[in-house]
């Protein structure tokens, strides 16, 4: 493993200036949604924090990280929550799960939230409408030392990720409901019927609401829908957004990546990426870009939209069937720059100070700029990149790269 770091570190040695790093938020106490935030940007203050090593896993990661305290919680293929920490990378417990796992780990209240899954279709199911398999799957609930607290069984899978508001535990997933729970005891708080599957769009909460994005194949379908985050009570929906992608939040906009397939065959024809951003209080689409149409990969994973990142203002959006990842005025939706990357980007990006960064499925991690969308820097690695997205920790990013995780001085890429 010292010698796959020590040649990752290289690729980005000749780096001409370093990444400012830095959000003005402190490493949280919590992790209450993927990427922590509404926004998706994943990057946390810690003074003089630098650091260098890598973490091998038994299987691939798929979900993102969790950074609360000195720990980073991951899960795997390999069917384990694992617990890391975070200043060596040592792991310090794994816990194991009844089917893969490839969701964010969700933190809070001494609770680690994780769900089971992977794609399929119920066999049942002759309509193509409910994910999962014959067996089931589970949202379940470890403490901090990796022991099982509860286990709520459901009939879909349960790949998204979940989100903790009000001391409950609110997720969509692939038998067509969206839920809540206890967070200190798995009972069921609501349950609502949707009209779509979540397979891997994982739940945002912001200003009281739970938005979540599912899809539907027969008849096909694709639709954002907000809740009240307490009674489960829908309060608009918008015909826009993907079960892929979870919806991001910032300055009031609730931004969505989805796509119009142009048929199922063979062979899969590609389609159109129909980036939309939405009014958070009344579900009205404020604006919408399509792309021309392209390819999509099922690389790495299957994925036809991706979750994007919104900053101050500007979203920062992979789209994905064009390879290449672009940046758009939230209000607007006009185009600031597109950057053409060697193969599909899959992750939600990051902004750290001046730099956007992001990896690709060809395994190219990219450093660029935020304001023009020049690339700064490059460096391959030996796996591609997933849809896990990196985290920054003061002068340090952590990302997940097939089965290991690196931990990478900011000052490098």
């Amino acid at each position: 493993m010292r010698a796959m770091l020590v040649a990752a570190l290289a690729f980005f040695a000749m780096a001409a200036t370093g990444v400012a790093s830095g959000s003005g938020h402190p490493v949280p106490t919590s992790w209450p949604m993927y990427q922590a935030a509404p926004s998706h940007n994943a990057v946390f203050d810690k003074p003089g924090f630098r650091v260098t090593w890598v973490a091998e896993l038994g299987d691939r990661i798929n979900g993102g990280l969790a950074v609360v305290g000195d720990t980073v919680y991951v899960d795997s293929f390999d069917k384990r929550l694992y617990a890391l920490d975070l200043q060596t990378g040592h792991i310090r417990w794994s816990a194991r799960a009844q089917n893969v796992l490839m969701s964010t780990p969700i933190v809070a209240a001494g609770r680690i939230i994780v769900g089971s899954g992977h794609d399929g279709f119920l066999p049942s199911d002759d309509s193509a409408q409910a994910w999962g398999r014959t067996e089931g799957d589970d949202v379940t609930a470890y403490d901090l030392h990796g022991r099982k607290v509860w286990t709520f069984h459901t009939i879909g899978e349960d790949m998204a990720s979940a989100a903790i508001a009000n001391d409950a535990v609110a997720f969509a997933n692939g038998d067509l409901h969206a839920y809540d729970l206890s967070l200190a005891d798995g009972r069921p708080i609501w349950r609502e019927q949707l009209r779509g599957v979540d397979t891997m769009a994982s739940a945002t909460v912001s200003d009281g609401r739970l938005f979540i994005s599912t899809c539907h194949n027969s008849p096909h379908f694709r639709e954002t829908r907000a809740l009240d985050v307490k009674t489960g009570r829908t309060l608009w929906k918008n015909p826009n957004g993907s079960c892929d992608a979870s919806p991001a939040v910032n300055r009031s906009i609730v931004f969505v990546d989805g796509n119009r397939e142009d048929g199922i065959g063979p062979y899969d024809p590609g389609g159109q990426d129909i980036v939309a951003a939405i009014d958070e209080k009344t579900g009205r689409t404020l604006w919408q870009h399509v792309s021309p149409r392209g390819p999509y990969t099922i690389a790495v994973s299957g994925e036809h939209a991706i979750a994007g990142t919104a900053v101050s203002g500007v979203l920062y959006q992979s789209i994905v069937n064009r390879n290449e990842l672009a940046a758009f005025d939230g209000r607007t939706g006009h185009v600031l720059w597109h950057v053409p990357t060697a193969a599909p980007v899959k992750m939600s990006p990051i902004v750290t100070g001046d730099r956007v960064i992001f990896g690709d499925t060809a395994g190219v991690l990219y450093s660029v700029d935020r304001r023009t969308g020049v690339v700064r820097h490059t460096g391959s690695f030996k796996d591609p990149f997933s849809t896990s997205p990196p985290v920054v920790v003061g002068e340090t990013l952590l990302i997940a790269n097939g089965r290991y995780i690196f931990a990478i001085p900011t000052s490098v890429i």
